[in-house]
C-alpha cells in the first residue's frame, strides 16, 4: 500500500526498524554508561519516585520527578508539533535524537546518573510516540516487551491456523526486535572504544533516518527523478 507520498507501508517498515535499532543503541547506552539505568522508559523511575516518598529521600524525588516531567513533556511535545506545524512529526524525532545523541557524548562519567539520562527521557519520549507502527500494528522502536508478545502471539497463532496474516505479523515484529537488537550489539562494541562518546557514532544511524524520512515525505522525489532522467 502507498502513502500520499508514494512511499509503501514496506519502506515504511524499513525506516521503523531503523529508528528500532537508534531505539536499541541509545537504550544500552544508557545501560553500559549509566549503572545500568535504563533511559527509554519511566516504570523503574516511577517506583523510585513512590521509594523516594515513602523513604522521604526529597532530593532523588525531586531528580526524579524531574525526569518524569521531561519525559512527559517529550510526549506532549510530539502531540502538539502535528497541530502547529506542517513539518512531519519524524523530523523532528530525528534531530532530537542527534542533539540527544550530541550532548550524551559530552557529559561526565561521574555526574548524576538521573541527570545525565534526561535527554535520553525526552528523545525517548518523542520518539515513541512519533514511530508508533506500521501496517496498522502498534510497535514500539524504544522497547522490546510488547513486540516481543506480538511476535509470539502472531507465530502461535501461525502455527494453529496457518492463516498468512499472522505469519506477516510475526515477520513484521521479528525483524523489529533483530534490528533494535543489532543496535544493542553495535553500541556494546562501540562501547569498548569510546566509552561515553560511543554516543556520537550514533549519529551514523540518525542521518540514515533522516535521509529515510525525506524520501518518506517526498523531498528527495525531484532529485531522483533527475538522476534517473539522466541515467
Amino acid at each position: 500500500m502507498n502513502s500520499e507520498n508514494g512511499v509503501s507501508d514496506d519502506f515504511r517498515k524499513r525506516l521503523h526498524c531503523t529508528m528500532a535499532f537508534i531505539g536499541g543503541y541509545i537504550g544500552a547506552y544508557a545501560l553500559l554508561n549509566r549503572a545500568d539505568v535504563f533511559g527509554n522508559a519511566q516504570t523503574a523511575n516511577l517506583i523510585h519516585v513512590a521509594m523516594s516518598i515513602v523513604g522521604t529521600d526529597f532530593f532523588d524525588l525531586f531528580v526524579r520527578l524531574g525526569g518524569v516531567a521531561i519525559y512527559m513533556a517529550g510526549v506532549a511535545l510530539a502531540v502538539i508539533w502535528p497541530k502547529i506545524t506542517k513539518i512531519s512529526v519524524h523530523y523532528l524525532a530525528i534531530i532530537v535524537d542527534a542533539i540527544a545523541f550530541i550532548m550524551l557524548g559530552f557529559f561526565q562519567k561521574d555526574m548524576d546518573i538521573m541527570i545525565s539520562l534526561y535527554p535520553i527521557f525526552f528523545a525517548a519520549a518523542i520518539q515513541w510516540t512519533s514511530f508508533s507502527g506500521v501496517y496498522g500494528y502498534n510497535c514500539s522502536t524504544i522497547f522490546s516487551t510488547n513486540n516481543l508478545k506480538q511476535f509470539t502471539m502472531a507465530g502461535v497463532e501461525y502455527l494453529c491456523s496457518h492463516d498468512k496474516k499472522f505469519s506477516h505479523k510475526a515477520k513484521f515484529y521479528g525483524s523489529v526486535l533483530i534490528t533494535y537488537h543489532l543496535g544493542v550489539a553495535c553500541e556494546f562494541f562501540a562501547n569498548q572504544s569510546f566509552g561515553i562518546r560511543s554516543s556520537w557514532l550514533g549519529l551514523v544511524a540518525v542521518a540514515v533516518a533522516f535521509v529515510m524520512v525525506a524520501i518518506e515525505q517526498g523531498m528527495l522525489s525531484g532529485l531522483f527523478v533527475t538522476v534517473h532522467s539522466q541515467a
